[in-house]
């Protein structure tokens, strides 16, 4: 018993020395949302979060947000835009226009 907790924490120091840190998991996570990443680096992304619980929760956050916030992003999907009657937008038109005076 002893020795297999001596090798897990050898594996243990291993990974540390060869895997990036999670402050740079965090950024190539963000960075792999706005562009494609090589595959070393997808790949890196990959084996980090497998093993990471606190970095695999940093991306399910980080991609809720891009899907919450996606339609905010393209007016033609802004629900809020599109779910207003013409009489709605011209009244909240004016009542921006008269507050602006």
């Amino acid at each position: 018993m002893n020795l297999l907790r001596k090798a897990n924490y050898a594996l243990m120091r291993l990974m540390a020395r060869v895997m990036p840190s999670c402050k740079d998991i965090s950024e190539l996570i963000s960075q792999g949302m706005d562009r494609r990443l090589p595959l070393r680096k997808r790949l890196s992304i990959r084996l980090h979060v497998s093993m990471c619980g606190l970095c695999r929760r940093y991306e399910k956050q980080i991609h809720l947000l891009r899907r919450g916030f996606g339609c905010y992003a393209d007016p033609d999907k802004n629900a809020a835009e599109n779910s207003l009657s013409p009489e709605a937008k011209a009244r909240l038109e004016k009542a921006l226009a008269d507050s602006a005076k």
